[in-house]
C-alpha cells in the first residue's frame, strides 16, 4: 500500500473513531435504546459518504408486518433502516469533517479517469477507509460502547460497492456475537464459518 496514504489513514483514523461514536450516539438517542435494533455505519461505493445509522423496533415490526420473508434483509441492511444522522435535527453530524477529509484525501491519492470504475488508486483508497472504519468499530465494541442498545446487532456496510461478501464479513467480524455473525453470514449469502 502507498505509505503516504498508509500514514494518512493512520492519522485520520484517529479522529474518526470518537466522530462515529458522537454520530451513532445522536442517530440512536432518537429512540428508546431498549428500542433500538441496529446500529452501524456505512459509506457509499466510494468509500466517502460516511453516515451512521439506527434502526427502531416501532420500523422493524411495520417492516416484518409487510414482508416477514425479508426478516433477515430488514434486520441486517442498513439500507432497510429508517434512522440516520442526516435526519437528526438540531445537531451537527459529527461525521462531516470526517467525509470531508476522506474526499480531499480520495482526490490527492487517486487519479482521474475517463472510466469511472477503473480509477487508479481508487480500490487501495476504499480498502484503506473501509479497513479503517472497521478498525474503529472493533476498537468501540472493544470499550463495551455498543451495550447501551442491548438489542441492537451492529453492522458496516459499503452500499452499491463492488466488495466480495468475504470483505464484508472480515469488516464485520468482530462487532457481533457467534449467533450475530452467522446470521450475518447468512445474511450476505455466505458460508457460515
Amino acid at each position: 500500500m502507498n505509505p503516504e496514504l498508509c500514514a494518512w489513514a493512520r492519522d485520520w483514523s484517529d479522529r474518526l473513531g470518537s466522530a462515529i461514536e458522537r454520530a451513532v450516539l445522536a442517530v440512536a438517542g432518537q429512540v428508546p435504546a431498549d428500542d433500538v435494533l441496529g446500529v452501524g455505519i456505512a459509506t457509499g461505493a466510494d468509500a466517502t459518504s460516511i453516515v451512521a445509522f439506527a434502526h427502531s423496533r416501532q420500523h422493524f415490526d411495520e417492516m416484518i408486518t409487510e414482508d416477514p420473508e425479508f426478516a433477515i434483509d430488514v434486520k441486517w441492511h442498513l439500507g432497510e433502516w429508517d434512522l440516520d444522522i442526516v435526519g437528526v435535527q438540531g445537531i451537527d453530524d459529527p461525521l462531516a469533517p470526517i467525509r470531508a477529509e476522506a474526499e480531499r484525501a480520495q482526490q490527492r491519492f487517486t487519479s482521474s479517469s475517463a472510466d469511472p470504475v477503473a480509477v487508479p488508486g481508487l480500490r487501495e483508497f476504499r480498502t484503506a477507509v473501509w479497513d479503517s472504519i472497521s478498525r474503529a468499530l472493533t476498537d468501540s465494541v472493544a470499550r463495551r460502547f455498543f451495550e447501551q442498545w442491548p438489542n441492537a446487532v451492529r453492522v458496516f456496510l459499503p452500499l452499491d460497492a463492488d466488495v466480495s461478501g468475504d470483505d464484508i464479513a472480515r469488516w464485520n467480524a468482530a462487532l457481533n456475537d457467534q449467533v450475530g455473525t452467522a446470521e450475518f453470514r447468512q445474511f450476505l449469502q455466505i458460508d457460515t464459518v
